[in-house]
């Protein structure tokens, strides 16, 4: 799939089929999109994770009794994710389209990614963010196959991996709707914690530490769990300095951002993110990124194997120190102190406590050899 190819990007159906899963399967990767009317997959519903991975497949033409009908002209919006990464990159990617249609139809109809007892219970937890992005119309995210009378059909334009650059027409919409109504309020610098993230999330080793070093630099240490989804808008629109780990929060700096903002991100995983990150925010707002690389080892949940969400990065902070300040991110004169031996294994016991769970080294552990 290629993003810059805008060739039929907008597509009109007539009494088009919108074919969710069925219950029977809580993957990601299932049969779920839109039919026209001879049965066909409709190219433009395909969900894309990269440019060469598809998320959904066809599916079969349901039978005409399970198939309810809507009547009025609707937007496929593509697949509703519970997640929030996944909510704000890849359920949001058609929403470019709103430019040209959104005084040309009812509502946005998607397809969840498994049946929930609620469907449209993401659309409730993200509501502000929707508001933020200029989605303001009816949503429809059905249990069963639908009968659309006239369905448009916009390719998708954003999401993960090689798709982070978005397409020009999803840059345009960004950049002219997302957090344009959103007042800029808050500290000028702000560093993303993860330090009091439920169990199961990932982070670095000694955070608290790290909080300490950037709290000294006049940082505000930022929990975005607790704040309202505008509020964290309008504290990312503020920031002039942001410091994070690879996180989803970023995202969102990449839509309400600005070309006066420096943003640190620390390497917390060895997962290529961070160039990830700095390609949406360089393209979307004109940002200012440095990827801060002191990573030592990855310590893993004992029933992985590899780094992931639930993974704590050990890192050297007198050399996250000299990136930083390189980066003009911090000013301090004082280097900062690495964790100890001690330290290091006291935050391992802390968080193996917290998950239930134990960590093991990715790689072979000659931190302190």
């Amino acid at each position: 799939m290629n993003l810059n190819d805008d060739t039929d990007d907008l597509v009109l159906l007539e009494n088009a089929l919108v074919v969710p899963p069925g219950p029977e399967t809580k993957s990601k990767w299932q049969p779920s999109g839109v039919l026209d009317g001879s049965g066909a997959l409709v190219e433009n519903s395909i969900s894309w994770s990269t440019s060469q991975s598809k998320v959904n497949n066809p599916p079969e033409m349901p039978a005409p009794k399970t198939v309810k009908d809507i009547s009025g002209t609707y937007m496929f919006a593509g697949i509703s994710y519970g997640h929030f990464g996944h909510f704000i990159t890849e359920s949001l990617s058609r929403v470019w389209a709103l430019d040209e249609l959104r005084d040309k139809i009812d509502g946005l109809i998607f397809t969840p990614k498994f049946q929930m007892r609620d469907n449209l219970r993401p659309f409730e937890v993200y509501r502000e963010i929707l508001d933020a992005m200029g989605v303001d119309l009816p949503i429809i995210c059905p249990d069963g196959p639908v009968r659309v009378s006239k369905l448009y059909v916009p390719k998708q334009g954003f999401g993960l991996g090689d798709l982070i650059g978005g397409s020009e027409k999803f840059r345009s919409y960004i950049q002219k709707y997302a957090g344009s109504s959103i007042p800029s309020k808050g500290a000028e610098k702000i560093y993303i914690s993860r330090s009091r993230l439920p169990s199961g999330r990932g982070g670095l080793l000694g955070e608290s530490k790290l909080e300490e070093y950037l709290t000294a630099e006049g940082y505000e240490i930022f929990h975005p769990q607790y704040e309202t989804k505008q509020d964290q808008l309008s504290q990312y629109k503020a920031a002039r300095n942001i410091i994070a780990v690879d996180c989803s929060p970023l995202h969102l700096v990449g839509y309400v951002g600005n070309s006066d903002q420096r943003v640190g991100i620390l390497t917390r995983r060895s997962m290529d993110f961070g160039k990830m990150f700095t390609q949406q925010l360089s393209l979307f707002r004109g940002i200012d990124c440095h990827v801060i690389d002191a990573l030592v080892n990855d310590w893993l949940p004992a029933n992985s194997n590899r780094p992931s969400r639930s993974s704590f990065g050990e890192v050297r902070f007198s050399e996250m120190y000299r990136q930083l300040k390189a980066a003009g991110l911090i000013e301090g004169t004082t280097p900062w102190e690495d964790l100890t031996q001690e330290e290091r294994d006291a935050d391992l016991a802390r968080i193996a406590e917290a998950h239930k769970l134990a960590f093991k080294p990715f790689k072979p552990d000659e931190s302190y050899a």
